[in-house]
């Protein structure tokens, strides 16, 4: 596996956006079979404004690395769950030190059907929402097959980008979502980081990772897949 080196500029492992599970097991393999470069440390301040932008796919391994946790700068909301993914939304402002991270009381009551709130780690509520039934389909080229009505669609767009993370909290206009994805390859930790601006995706700007000519025949080997603590099957 190729960590892309420690000493020189710091360089993304990828430039798109990862869509589903096995856009981020192609990467995680790309890694591991030397076609994409892990990245041997987190960015350094003075290299934030550069890196931390849409599009931007950073993968680290662990013990290598020695990240234990990534950082990156900037306000993020708390964790929600989404598939086999984490999301986080960029807030407008950070939480005061101190103060625990509750999310806004919304003035409308809770639809029939929806799950019950979970506690999440540090004590907040997190609400496990499910994945859209019928999300829409990127082709490899990241454009969107016509299957329902625009505006169902866009809403179903919009929940598979950024989840149960609506209106829960003071999100930046236009900002970052981090969506981030692990495995673990015998015994060792993978994490992915990835990056992107709601309107970048719908706007297909962001290539998936099938639409890189180095990573079209790539194949995936069955331990990302079938040796993982996913919480959702893996979408082909």
């Amino acid at each position: 596996m190729s960590t892309g080196g420690g000493a020189g500029p710091l360089v993304p492992t990828f430039h798109g956006f990862v869509h589903n599970s096995m856009d981020g097991l192609v990467l995680f393999e790309a890694c591991l079979s030397g076609k994409l470069h892990h990245v041997p440390r987190r960015p350094h301040d003075r290299e934030r404004s550069s890196l931390i932008k849409s599009g931007s796919i950073f993968i680290y391994e662990e013990n290598a690395s020695g990240i234990k946790r990534w950082t990156d700068g900037v306000a993020w909301s708390p964790s929600r769950i989404l598939g086999n993914f984490l999301i986080y939304r960029e807030l407008e402002k950070p939480f005061p030190p101190g103060e625990k991270k509750r999310a806004m009381k919304r003035k409308r009551t809770s639809m029939p059907g929806e799950p019950y709130p979970r506690r999440d780690s540090d004590g907040t509520e997190n609400e496990q929402m499910p994945a859209p039934l019928t999300p829409p389909t990127p082709n490899v080229g990241g454009e969107l097959k016509p299957e329902i009505p625009s505006t169902d669609q866009d809403k179903e767009l919009e929940r598979s980008l950024i989840g149960s993370l609506v209106d829960s909290y003071g999100f930046r206009p236009d900002g970052l979502v981090k969506k981030t994805m692990s495995i673990s390859v015998n015994g060792i930790s993978h994490h992915m980081v990835s990056y992107y601006k709601v309107d970048d995706v719908k706007n297909n700007l962001l290539p998936r990772p099938l639409s890189d000519a180095r990573l079209q025949n790539i194949s995936v080997r069955p331990e990302l897949y079938l040796k993982q603590n996913f919480r959702a099957p893996v979408e082909e």
